[in-house]
């Protein structure tokens, strides 16, 4: 008798102090515990825990709003919510990036090419912004076919093709917060045989190519990339700079 008033006890004050509550990890700092959703450590005011999901980076959405880091997005109507990819949606006609408001992006054409990088038959975009806002940092000439290559995507550099070129685009930081693209057209290359073989080399069935540009007076079949991202055939090494000139020894 004694043995069972003491399991009663035990359990009366594990239920008082909350050890069967298990709080659900939604992931980018959004959880759920005890019937409410918490973006860190503060309880998200009218979001639903039961319909609530993570749709992106930072990104929740219920049945009632869509949430950015913890903040409601104003002005949505979540009965024409669709979800595009991840990071990527869409309401009353308007795309979204995250919480940024595409503009003028096309919506019949519109395509997600992963959690980044979007495209329409116009422009390809990073985030929220257009690749090739100026025709002087270089143009995709048919953006609705663009695709990157496998592989293409690396930081501070990116490679594609859409069906008339294949392209060497360089994204550059000009500070925390802001990016800048150079678009350049890599001639002469076989758009059918291209192939990423790492940052700075690309390749098709003839020849070798180093940021765009081919790699003069290499030796095709014995090239070939070193772990430490250099390249070297059986005449010389090649070294990359960071004043991007080549040594060879």
């Amino acid at each position: 008798m004694k043995k069972i008033f003491l399991k009663i006890v035990l359990l009366l004050i594990l239920a008082n102090v909350g050890f069967g509550d298990v709080i659900q990890i939604l992931g980018s700092n959004y959880s759920i515990y005890k019937g409410n959703v918490y973006y860190g450590n503060e309880i998200l005011e009218g979001a639903n825990p039961k319909t609530a999901e993570l749709i992106g980076f930072s990104l929740l959405k219920d049945d009632k709003n869509v949430y950015y880091m913890g903040e409601k997005i104003k002005d949505i109507k979540i009965k024409n919510f669709e979800k595009l990819g991840q990071n990527y949606w869409k309401n009353d006609n308007k795309i979204y990036y995250r919480d940024k408001k595409i503009e003028n992006a096309d919506i019949m054409s519109f395509k997600v090419l992963n959690e980044d990088y979007a495209k329409d038959k116009n422009h390809v975009y990073s985030g929220n912004e257009v690749i090739d806002p100026s025709p002087l940092l270089g143009k995709i000439k048919n953006p609705e076919t663009f695709e990157f290559l496998p592989n293409g995507i690396i930081y501070g550099t990116l490679y594609g093709k859409d069906k008339y070129n294949v392209y060497y685009i360089e994204n550059k930081m000009i500070n925390c917060f802001d990016t800048y693209y150079s678009i350049y057209e890599v001639k002469g290359i076989n758009k059918d045989k291209v192939e990423v073989v790492n940052d700075w080399f690309i390749k098709d069935d003839k020849n070798i190519y180093f940021e765009g540009k081919i790699l003069e007076g290499v030796d095709y079949n014995t090239f070939e990339v070193l772990p430490n991202g250099d390249g070297k055939d059986k005449n010389r090494s090649y070294e990359y700079l960071p004043k991007d000139e080549w040594r060879w020894f």
